[in-house]
């Protein structure tokens, strides 16, 4: 029975580093898309007229959403086989089969978009259609390129190497889109600038993408002298209920900017759309520790350690609301000069929509890697239903209250759907393998930094300050979860992760740091 524990206790271990590796990566490349997002956001922003900038964000949302669609649901589908089945043979069969795929999608919604770039403008702006037309063509270049990048990518989660997300697809392409659009703004060029470089910065990143490829892809998958010509079974229908998941996903994420440009003028859509950059940002952290989350899940389960999951998954949720939680603070409490000191005065009629959507994303990611657990369960009929029905009720909501209510409507909408979205799965998690985060070491440091930092933002809010002021409180928020963690004794095991990190940065044990963290914990951490 020893043996049986200690295996456990060493899968579960095993699964804290890799969600720890992992996810130092993947916040570290998100800093950096953070950083640079921010930064061409603000130039797009104050760089183009406001129905301007709303085209842009149409045509972005557009493209993003017929790239999931054309995308099948195979690059979920692929990290999740590869995660799970270790044979060579299978694994190169596999990823060469959904690459011939995905070339073909890529080239029919490529140009499938470009022809019809006219009737679709028509649709957002019957009246004068023209510069939506070239957005949309311009648009069509990427949407090919997206679903190359996002199926290289996803060859690497499956391994769960996340440097190609992390670094190429949140550095590189942010980083090349922020040089060509200065360059092209520099010229006086405006919205056809800022679409030629969104352009370029995904051709770069493809190119990228390709040379990672050639020269890592051999380490993972050596040659084999077995040739396999069969798939691994289910392929097909787990394709087809993941790409159900990720379409409908990303309905819940974007219709509502869609439908809002179909009622509203693309001077609301840009408004909404810069409150949306905001908002999503809470949504950052929660996606880089999911990223990782969905492989290791896998893993665990093709193994039979459930438990191992059961107790990785509240200490990740938690590592999601360090972050998370103090946005909320600044930006839900803080919304007017979230707004104006980021974008600008003309930007301040969205704070009321920005704090409605705040909140919505501050209780989806409290409940924690749902989805990216229910894919690495291959629990895809109950991921199906939640995203069915947090889909549905964007779109109906979207219809309903966006006509009369305009931002407000579209932030309502979003908001309820995105509780829905992880709220549904998450009963399912809870029900049938006690998987949750209705843990004291989650709700009671998360319940106390709400309680003591509502209260102090609101008080900051009433009082005479600057704009700029946002960007300290935020740290001053993350201070805060930290320090009610210490203050309510609640350092977990997984927590350990970060000693161990740190040392492997700095190549020296730190019997220090482990003995702090020791100090705050509920119970005696074990050994290393």
């Amino acid at each position: 029975m020893e043996a049986v524990g200690g295996s456990a206790s060493h899968r579960a271990h095993s699964a804290i580093d890799s969600i720890g590796r992992g996810t130092l990566i993947m916040v570290v490349g998100t800093v950096v898309l953070l950083l640079l997002s921010f930064i061409v956001r603000v130039e797009l922003a104050r760089h183009l007229l406001l129905e301007q900038f709303g085209s842009f964000n149409l045509g972005l949302a557009f493209a993003g959403l017929l790239s999931l669609v054309a995308l099948l649901g195979l690059h979920q589908a692929t990290a999740r086989t590869l995660a799970e089945r270790r044979d060579p043979a299978v694994r190169r069969r596999l990823i060469r089969w959904v690459f011939g795929i995905t070339v073909v999608t890529a080239g029919v919604a490529s140009s499938a978009v470009y022809l019809l770039a006219g009737p679709i403008a028509s649709i957002f702006d019957p009246a004068d259609s023209v510069e939506l037309t070239t957005v949309f063509q311009m648009f069509s270049i990427t949407i090919g390129l997206t679903l190359l990048n996002t199926f290289l990518s996803s060859v690497f989660q499956g391994f769960e190497d996340t440097v190609p997300n992390a670094w190429i697809n949140q550095a590189v392409q942010p980083a090349a889109f922020l040089i060509f659009v200065y360059i092209f703004f520099y010229f006086h060029l405006a919205l056809t600038g800022a679409l030629v470089a969104w352009v370029i910065s995904n051709a770069i990143t493809f190119v990228a993408l390709v040379a990672y490829t050639l020269r890592r892809l051999p380490r993972y998958l050596p040659p084999t002298p077995t040739v396999t010509a069969e798939l691994p079974p289910g392929l097909w229908i787990l394709s087809a209920s993941l790409w159900g998941v990720t379409t409908l996903s990303f309905v819940t994420a974007y219709i509502d900017t869609l439908i809002l440009g179909a009622f509203r003028p693309e001077e609301a859509v840009g408004i909404y759309s810069a409150v949306m950059t905001l908002a999503r940002l809470i949504l950052v952290a929660s996606g880089a520790v999911t990223y990782i989350f969905l492989p290791v899940a896998a893993r665990l389960k093709g193994q039979g350690d459930i438990e191992s999951i059961r107790s990785t998954y509240p200490t990740a949720a938690r590592w999601v609301l360090v972050f998370t939680a103090p946005m909320f603070l600044v930006f839900g409490l803080l919304p007017t000069d979230s707004t104006t000191a980021i974008f600008g005065p003309s930007f301040a009629p969205g704070a009321f929509a920005l704090l409605i959507i705040t909140t919505g994303a501050l209780v989806s990611v409290s409940f924690g890697p749902v989805n990216a657990t229910l894919a690495g369960m291959a629990m895809t009929r109950p991921l199906l239903l939640a995203t069915a029905i947090s889909a549905a009720t964007n779109v109906v909501l979207s219809f309903a209250l966006i006509p009369k209510y305009g931002l407000l409507g579209a932030a309502a909408a979003w908001a309820v759907a995105r509780i829905l979205y992880p709220g549904v799965g998450a009963l399912s998690l809870l029900v049938t393998h006690r998987i949750s985060t209705l843990h004291r070491n989650f709700l009671v440091p998360f319940g106390l930094t709400l309680a003591v930092g509502i209260p102090l933002f609101l008080g900051i809010g009433v009082l005479s300050h600057p704009h700029w002021v946002i960007y300290p409180l935020y740290f001053v928020g993350v201070v805060l979860f930290l320090a009610m963690i210490f203050a309510t004794r609640t350092v977990e095991v997984g927590d350990l992760v970060v000693c161990r990190i740190a040392e492997r940065v700095l190549g020296r044990p730190l019997p220090r740091l482990q003995a702090f963290l020791e100090r705050y914990s509920s119970h005696p951490l074990p050994d290393r």
